[in-house]
């Protein structure tokens, strides 16, 4: 009973050092970039501060499924690049365009349905794996119609 509580209070640490990073880049760091620099690829601070957030509040949250979870983000990633890859294959940079849209549109797939998965799918028991797949493909659908037009939308 007692590692058991240890085990929560050590997952609690980098949790709530996540929290306080994404709130340090959100509040802190962008601003700062964002007076100097024009250019979204120009963000090298927030980008990376950011990204070590989201790991330490996965690591957080998931505690020894961390790795799982790391995984999974690949391989949504790489499905969205394929996804892309293959909606468009008659334009001449579609190689360019899976991996500019496709990967950071199959991360935000993945992160949006572990949480999803975590809260409303996990309790679930009959057809459990279907219902996974269905709820993961149609969040990535909508992600990626956002990613691909979404910049088109405006105007």
């Amino acid at each position: 009973m007692i590692i058991l509580k240890n085990l929560q209070n050590r997952r609690k640490v980098p949790l709530i050092a996540g929290v306080i990073l994404f709130l340090i880049s959100v509040c802190f760091i962008f601003p700062i970039e964002y007076r100097r620099n024009s250019f979204l690829e120009e963000f090298v601070y927030t980008y990376s501060s950011l990204a070590l957030a989201l790991f330490l509040m996965m690591f957080g949250l998931m505690g020894r499924y961390f790795f799982k979870g790391i995984l999974f983000l690949v391989l949504s990633s790489i499905v969205g690049a394929v996804f892309f890859y293959v909606a468009y294959p008659l334009v001449p940079y579609a190689a360019f365009i899976a991996v500019w849209l496709g990967i950071p549109s199959g991360i935000i797939a993945a992160l949006i349905f572990m949480v999803l998965n975590f809260y409303i799918l996990n309790r679930q028991t009959r057809f459990k794996l279907l219902k996974q797949i269905a709820a993961y493909l149609i969040i990535l659908l909508i992600v990626s119609v956002l990613f691909g037009y979404g910049g088109d939308w405006f105007f």
